[in-house]
């Protein structure tokens, strides 16, 4: 029985296009649609929010998780996500954000989506600083 060799290959990483507003404490959910065609592999997707600039893109947050590729005889689109922990170590603001799949030599990375996330500032406990007497009258 022949067999026929299919190396994995990737097209392009899609991420939905929409703006979020996150805090410290959130999760945000990165959700990604791929295209593969090829072998049953394991991949890290990763993802990552920062700044992109002239030095590449300067990752605050980032996440990441293995996932499982369906052998693919013919190009066909997949769906998953990651999940990054927003925590203080990011300021508020606005970020952008990117996605990947592979290691440190990527198989496939998504556009860079700009000013996508924006983080609030953290609320600070309740402080009361003054009180006056607006009116009295008899009830």
């Amino acid at each position: 029985m022949g067999a026929v060799y299919l190396p994995s290959q990737y097209g392009l990483l899609l991420v939905p296009l929409s703006n979020v507003q996150v805090k410290a404490g959130d999760k945000l959910r990165i959700t990604c649609r791929y295209s593969h065609l090829g072998k049953a592999e394991t991949q890290t997707l990763y993802a990552a929010i920062g700044n992109s600039g002239w030095a590449g893109f300067d990752e605050v947050l980032h996440a990441s998780k293995n996932i499982s590729v369906p052998e693919d005889s013919a190009w066909d689109y997949h769906e998953e996500y990651v999940d990054i922990s927003i925590t203080t170590a990011i300021s508020a603001g606005f970020y952008d954000l990117y996605a990947k799949i592979g290691g440190a030599i990527p198989k496939v990375i998504s556009p860079t989506l700009h000013d996508v996330v924006e983080v609030l500032a953290e609320i600070p406990d309740s402080e009361f600083g003054e009180i006056t007497i607006n009116s009295y009258a008899k009830v």
